[in-house]
């Protein structure tokens, strides 16, 4: 009997599972090349922001002493022009003399604050509380910007809902709350425009409250921006066309954190901005 042997014939679907093997492995190298160029582009942009985070600080750094020197020589010069020994002054010089010496104070506090406001310290800003008039302060705030406000012609609206007793708060800093809130109303709204400012007294989580609103006519803020806003050096897109280093929101809301109260954004009835602001009007100060 002869046997015959059939020749060698490769299984059909060797050359496919070959092949699919090969692709394997070339989509493994591609992605291994692609995630080395990912960790590339990763350390090359920590690089960046570390570098722009110490640029920051050489900043501020620079700022807080190179603006140090001019507020002294203003203050001084201003206490000057006020004692009678240097001669008098009328009572209207008198009183343009008293808002550039507050002025020079808040300015003060802000150089001070610069570098409590930097993105590395999440430290309360440091308070002192007292009983004061909130609403006295408020229209404190509001004369002292009034050059700024005749100079684009805006009108200021007060609507205060009724008298509130004083209360503890510390107001140098809530004085420096208003300030922001309003000077960026005034940056932001129109011209021969109008901002309202508002204060409420009411009941949030079982206590009573004092909220206080200051609201332009400008862009707004949009939604998607409405927690940035208050991160240091960021700003609303509408509103990145006008100078500012984009601290101000960031200050506001850890001054009104220090009051253990909140800050927070919404629209304008006329399509602007509103920036609203809480403050407890009982202070318990065991619970800090």
């Amino acid at each position: 009997m002869r046997l015959q042997v059939e020749p060698y014939k490769e299984d059909e679907q060797g050359p496919r599972d070959s092949n699919r093997a090969k692709a394997a492995t070339e989509a493994a190298a591609t992605t291994d090349e692609e995630l080395a160029e990912a960790k590339d582009r990763v350390v090359a942009l920590e690089s960046m922001l570390a570098s722009q985070a110490r640029a920051h600080s050489d900043l501020i750094h620079l700022l807080t002493h190179e603006l140090r020197t001019p507020i002294t020589v203003i203050n001084g010069f201003s206490r000057l022009l006020l004692d009678s020994a240097h001669g008098l002054l009328s009572e209207r010089q008198m009183g343009f003399v008293t808002e550039s010496l507050n002025a020079c104070r808040r300015l003060d506090l802000l150089v001070r604050d610069l570098l409590e406001a930097s993105p590395e310290s999440d430290s309360p800003l440091r308070v002192e509380m007292e009983r004061a008039d909130l609403d006295a302060t408020i229209q404190s705030t509001v004369d002292s910007l009034a050059p700024l406000l005749a100079d684009r012609g805006i009108r200021v609206d007060l609507d205060f809902d009724s008298s509130i007793p004083n209360f503890e708060f510390d107001p140098v800093r809530i004085e420096q709350v208003v300030t922001n809130l309003l000077t960026n109303a005034i940056r932001y709204g129109r011209a021969e425009g109008s901002i309202h400012i508002g204060r409420v007294a009411t009941d949030a989580d079982g206590r009573a409250v004092v909220q206080v609103f200051v609201e332009d006519d400008g862009p707004g803020i949009a939604e998607t921006d409405r927690k940035r806003v208050f991160e240091p050096y960021q700003r609303a897109a509408a509103r990145s066309d006008l100078a500012g280093m984009g601290i101000g929101l960031a200050i506001c809301q850890r001054i009104i954190a220090s009051h253990s109260g909140a800050i927070r954004v919404e629209d304008g009835s006329t399509g602007g901005a509103r920036l609203v602001f809480s403050l407890p009007i009982s202070h318990n100060r065991s619970e800090e």
